[in-house]
């Protein structure tokens, strides 16, 4: 019992910042620590240690104030309603807890076209809504929804959860309103009448940043943007009779949850913090407040290629959902689709979570950790002044009307599609360890949408895309080529010197190369070029080959290397980046370019599909 009281007693020594400055500069070996920091989309820099003197807290009100969530998933459009109900028994009967979809007028790809009564009995029929939360997002408008639901002669009065719709963010995604917003508020304040009387638990307002997270935005231009909508609805509904308490309690909202894992959860907290800043300055009570956030795991951040490694993000995107305090969490499946095993794969990632994890246990647990609480207060900061800038334009109506937005999300989204070209930005399977025996098949796709000149509320739409999307545009490229020519589009590797020396080359090279579709023959090791030539003409090369080795290898037998694979039906590669007066001196005896590490991989590849003919064969 005494040893025991000892090691409770006992404690690390405490250290000063300035100790630790100097033990990690002498490991930095003299470069200043401020060489670790890192730069956010954000504009925010990351340090590599916070103490207590970076907490500076914002919030001292407690605005997560529970611990589980709700277990949520998409549902997608099947052949049938009937099909629909009979998949909604089974998910809910396996540990599902929302009923969760898109319907008409929504433009979602994925929304269910339910214009009428019958519709909607088939695909409730015989479930018992009890217990059960609806997340219904309605576009536009949920006017026709919800009359579908009156003509059903569904009992309403115990319903729980959202039927909300999202006009100012339908129009960001799409570029235009059928009808004026002014209509739209009027249907917006109609449907909460309804509902006051017909379905009190349910909120008919649901804030959606998707447009702005699809199309590649920051957290903080997330986070702005969402708060300029949600204040243009208090304001309407303001305007139209209601109090600041009632309004902000009809209002929920959605956050897609990407890869970052620190920053996405701490987007969701200070989501909060901006929110119940929001209602306060309207005269809001502390209950008017509180936010509902519903997260779901990012369409941006999944891919094609490699399917199974969605789950993986998926995990971890809905880890920091769970993290960052969502009350509900839509985990989709890695196919985004309805087949059954990827479906219950995304359900049951909730009860790993939970059961597992135990994360539906602590109510906010990232509270108090120095670089979370940073982080937190740093978007709030910077998201309020983004907020400020949009409102001092009007709005943000008035900020998409003028590009404004469109312009600064712009601009991000061109930084991470560069870190994703230049693979700074690693994206498993796709930009980096390309498994080309994997069976190819066209399953997630963003389509572009179509403007309507005609529409009497047009802006520039901001267009949905996914980081991996210039990637698998290459690779099904080379796809379509092996099918048409029957042979798979190849690069041969020349390696001189030992195994030992050119093998780091030869493997990222072969990655490089991979990542395009395009299959690396990886030749012998060579010691000298006589045995290059004897090798190449055995074999029949043509077209790209790409010479591997050490630098020291290089100094010994690159020129000859080159001379003795230069001919008029071969291009030549060398993997490693010279200086520059080396690599004029091989550009004039015959290299083509050079790949390396500070490549941008994605435009090598293009100029050399371009080159091979696989752009006749475009995806």
């Amino acid at each position: 019992m005494s040893k025991l009281k000892e090691m409770k007693n006992n404690s690390f020594p405490k250290v000063t910042m300035e100790e630790w400055v100097e033990q990690a500069e002498k490991a930095l070996k003299g470069k200043p620590v401020s060489k670790l920091n890192t730069v956010t989309y954000e504009g925010i820099t990351r340090k590599p240690v916070y103490t207590e003197n970076d907490r500076n807290n914002h919030a001292s009100k407690q605005l997560i104030v529970k611990s589980d969530w709700t277990v949520s998933q998409l549902l997608y459009a099947c052949t049938s309603f009937e099909e629909l109900n009979a998949q909604l028994k089974q998910e809910l009967g396996s540990g599902l807890q929302s009923i969760h979809f898109a319907t008409y007028p929504s433009t979602e790809p994925n929304a269910l076209v339910i214009k009428d009564q019958t519709d909607i009995k088939i695909l409730f029929n015989d479930i018992a809504m009890d217990g059960i939360t609806l997340q219904i997002h309605a576009g536009s408008s949920a006017t026709t929804f919800i009359n579908a639901l009156i003509d059903s002669g569904m009992e309403t009065k115990n319903l729980q959860g959202i039927i909300g719709a999202d006009p100012v963010g339908e129009l960001a995604v799409t570029g235009t309103l059928n009808q004026p917003l002014e209509q739209y508020y009027d249907e917006m304040k109609s449907n909460i009448e309804w509902k006051e009387n017909n379905a009190p638990f349910l909120k008919t307002v649901w804030v959606q940043s998707n447009a702005y997270h699809n199309g590649g935005a920051s957290a903080v231009q997330e986070l702005a943007a969402v708060m300029a909508t949600a204040v243009e609805y208090l304001q309407e509904l303001m305007n139209r009779g209601m109090s600041i308490d009632e309004a902000s309690q009809e209002i929920a909202f959605t956050f897609p949850v990407g890869s970052d894992f620190f920053m996405e959860l701490s987007k969701l907290r200070a989501a909060r913090v901006l929110w119940a800043n929001i209602v306060e300055a309207f005269g809001g009570d502390e209950k008017a407040q509180r936010m509902k956030v519903h997260a779901t795991t990012s369409m941006f951040t999944k891919s094609n290629l490699d399917p199974y490694v969605n789950m993986l993000r998926s995990t971890t995107e809905a880890f920091s959902a769970a993290i960052g305090g969502a009350d509900s969490i839509n985990v989709d499946s890695y196919q985004q689709g309805n087949d059954a095993f990827s479906r219950r794969i995304a359900r049951n990632t909730h009860y790993i979570l939970k059961e597992e994890s135990f994360l539906d246990k602590v109510v906010d647990p990232a509270a108090g950790s120095y670089y979370v609480e940073n982080l937190t207060n740093q978007l709030a900061d910077e998201a309020w002044k983004l907020f400020q800038e949009l409102d001092k334009l009007g709005g943000i109506v008035e900020a998409l009307r003028t590009n404004f937005l469109q312009g600064r999300i712009a601009k991000v989204k061109e930084k991470r599609l560069e870190d994703v070209q230049g693979r700074k930005k690693v994206l498993v399977g796709t930009n980096m360890y390309a498994n080309l025996q994997e069976e190819l098949k066209w399953q997630i796709s963003t389509t572009a949408i179509e403007e309507n000149e005609h529409a009497p509320v047009k802006v520039q739409a901001i267009q949905p895309l996914r980081l991996s999307e210039a990637f698998e545009s290459l690779r099904y490229q080379a796809k379509l080529y092996q099918e048409k020519q029957g042979t798979t589009p190849k690069v041969t590797l020349i390696n001189l010197g030992s195994l030992a020396t050119h093998k780091p080359r030869t493997d990222f090279s072969s990655g490089f190369f991979q990542v395009g579709g395009l299959q690396p023959v990886v030749s012998p090791s060579f010691e000298n070029a006589k045995e290059i030539v004897e090798w190449i003409s055995d074999q029949n090369i043509t077209g790209y080959v790409c010479i591997c080795g050490s630098d020291d290898t290089y100094e010994e037998l690159l020129h000859a290397a080159v001379m003795a694979v230069n001919s008029p039906n071969r291009k030549v590669l060398v993997a490693g980046l010279p200086e520059e007066a080396r690599q004029k001196e091989l550009q004039e005896i015959g290299v083509s370019d050079f790949i390396h590490l500070r490549s941008n991989c994605y435009e090598q590849l293009v100029k050399i599909h371009q080159e091979m003919g696989l752009t006749d064969n475009e995806a």
